[in-house]
């Protein structure tokens, strides 16, 4: 007799079970159900996935390069590689499909949930004079949160902060711009915009990058950190970047960077200055410089809201035959002062009008000019001079 034809009736338990499951139907068996009462036990005990980790799956079988935008973790941790990432082509049409997708993305990731440190956000606030700038925007942000009409900064609390960024905020560091020159195409650093507020830890491969990038001293980056790369043409856009791509220092788009940014600077400079008759309502401001003739130098300086640039000629030194590179060009930071010394000799030193946030400042050296940005400690504050006497 088949099996076919065998009477289920006069089976045993095993071949009953057995016959059954021969013909596709699910039986859970004693042993099944406690298994799986085991997995649910445990996953309470099971993290959830990273958002770096969730983009590592789904770029699985993703196949070409094609399919998907390519991007760069930099974990704080330097035990930790540096990896390439994939953001799939199904994400950036719906995240775009066109701008720079990718500080949307990963906000999510800067979603920690670690507390705001309460005595750093007052020294910001102290610093800021308590308006305007980024404290302003997350005081608003707060404010939201909370239902107020408004709400000072002097109110915003390390909570209240906290709860305004509960959903990640990202800040944008340009390593270099789209230009003309560079193919239209900008890297950029995308870092937890109040990192520095939770105390995470200095990203010490982030911060290498951007000196190589020609910003000295190096910027301070706070925790794990994303590079990624646009295109301005024909609209702004996501491309490709990968991990060779920011550690291999004779790639191109790093090569020029320095000059890169120094070129930036100038056309920026020029796009925004006035000419004719037309002045600028305080000195340095609306994109017309002040020319200075010093006791040591020749210098050129600018200000906005939030900082104070000054642009020294090496060009002569050049000529002269002098050595002109990043080891020889120091400059000291003080809260009052700037001091500039080239193969040890001093070119400048300027006593300031008011008070500059030295955390915040930086300069940057393309052969013949040096480019100093120094950050206002009173942002919002307009400076009449750049020296304390005038």
């Amino acid at each position: 007799m088949s099996e076919d034809a065998k009477n289920p009736d006069n089976m045993t338990p095993n071949e009953r079970e057995q016959w059954l499951r021969d013909r596709g139907v699910h039986i859970e068996t004693p042993s099944d159900r406690r298994r799986t009462e085991s997995i649910f036990a445990n996953m309470e005990n099971i993290r959830p996935l990273s958002i770096v980790e969730q983009v590592q799956r789904l770029s699985i079988g993703t196949g070409s390069d094609g399919d998907g935008i390519n991007f760069v973790f930099i974990p704080h941790d330097t035990s930790r590689d540096i990896t390439t990432l994939t953001l799939p082509n199904r994400l950036v049409e719906a995240l775009g499909p066109t701008g720079d997708v990718l500080p949307t993305y990963v906000k999510s990731y800067f979603a920690d949930g670690k507390p705001i440190d309460g005595a750093l956000l007052q020294d910001q606030a102290l610093k800021q004079n308590l308006i305007g700038g980024d404290l302003d925007k997350f005081a608003s942000a707060a404010a939201a949160e909370t239902g107020e009409d408004s709400l000072a900064t002097t109110k915003l609390t390390p909570s209240a902060l906290a709860s305004a960024t509960a959903s990640g905020s990202v800040e944008t560091f340009p390593l270099v711009r789209p230009s003309s020159t560079n193919h239209n195409q900008g890297v950029y650093i995308y870092l937890d915009e109040v990192g520095q507020l939770k105390k995470l830890p200095n990203n010490l491969r982030a911060s290498s990058l951007a000196q190589k990038c020609g910003y000295y001293p190096a910027p301070n980056f706070y925790g794990d950190v994303f590079v990624g790369r646009v295109s301005s043409k024909p609209v702004l856009h996501n491309i490709d970047i990968k991990r060779e791509d920011i550690l291999d220092t004779t790639k191109e788009w790093m090569v020029r960077a320095t000059h890169e940014n120094v070129e930036w600077q100038k056309a920026l400079n020029e796009v925004t200055g006035r000419t004719g008759e037309s002045q600028p309502n305080h000195a340095g401001t609306e994109g017309v410089a002040v020319h200075v003739q010093g006791n040591m130098c020749s210098y050129s300086w600018m200000q906005n809201d939030e900082e104070v640039e000054i642009i020294i000629s090496l060009k002569k030194k050049v000529e002269d035959g002098m050595k002109v590179d990043k080891t020889s060009i120091k400059v000291d930071f003080q809260p009052r002062k700037v001091i500039v010394k080239c193969n040890n000799e001093s070119i400048l030193e300027v006593q300031l009008y008011s008070k500059l946030d030295v955390d915040g400042c930086t300069w940057t050296l393309d052969k013949e000019s040096l480019v100093i940005t120094c950050e206002k400690a009173s942002q919002g504050e307009i400076w009449p001079r750049l020296e304390l006497s005038g």
